[in-house]
């Protein structure tokens, strides 16, 4: 079976952490929410998405609105978004070893492909888009059955612990990579098949996890 990796975009494969964090801040107030300084970021790492979003006075029932709003401001921006270094040659030499890859994200598909298109990366065999906050499983499973995948030949590579525990209620493996949302701090207590810190280290987890030579 060809191995399949589905990536997620933002904080996987497009560093637009700074983006988001500087919009949010910029709007935290009319969403009756508080401005998070980066130097707080691990502190919020350690606590989770829910309890990070309470202790940020988000209220649920503004959280859809807000992370809308925030889309929708992204692309207006995504000019100044650049790919992680290195993060483009390793979808290259992984897809020419044999690998289909694949993108699942809550970002608008055509400003993905717009960033793709800009910044030299190879061609992907899908691309998904999926405006949800906590269905990625379910996504993951339609993936798979829309394209004929055994779990066993999938692994998706995600930067946040709710990427971890969706690919765990997938029954697919899973890579966490530190450089994203989640950092060293958010993914350790997770149990991911794979933590790497680099992408160099990312396609070294891949070759291996395939059983492929590196």
């Amino acid at each position: 079976m060809k191995p399949t990796v589905i990536f997620d975009f933002d904080g996987t494969l497009a560093n637009t952490l700074e983006l988001v964090a500087n919009i949010y801040n910029e709007h935290a107030a009319q969403f009756g929410a508080r401005q998070i300084d980066m130097n707080e970021f691990d502190e919020y790492r350690k606590l989770g998405y829910k309890k990070a979003t309470k202790k940020a006075g988000i209220r649920w029932t503004v959280l859809p609105r807000m992370v809308l709003f925030i889309s929708k401001e992204m692309k207006a921006h995504m000019g100044s978004v650049k790919p992680y270094d290195g993060i483009v040659q390793v979808l290259k030499d992984i897809q020419q070893a044999g690998m289909t890859i694949g993108v699942l994200t809550s970002n608008d598909a055509q400003l993905v492909r717009d960033f793709f298109d800009a910044h030299g990366f190879p061609h992907f065999d899908f691309i998904v888009s999926e405006k949800t906050l906590f269905g990625k499983d379910k996504a993951l499973k339609r993936i798979m059955k829309r394209h004929g995948l055994a779990h066993e030949q999938v692994l998706y590579v995600g930067d946040e612990p709710r990427d971890i525990a969706a690919s765990h209620k997938a029954g697919i493996r899973v890579v966490g990579v530190t450089w994203g949302v989640g950092g060293r701090v958010g993914l350790e207590p997770t149990k991911a098949d794979a933590q790497v810190d680099t992408p160099r280290e990312l396609k070294e987890a891949l070759f291996k996890m395939n059983g492929l030579p590196h």
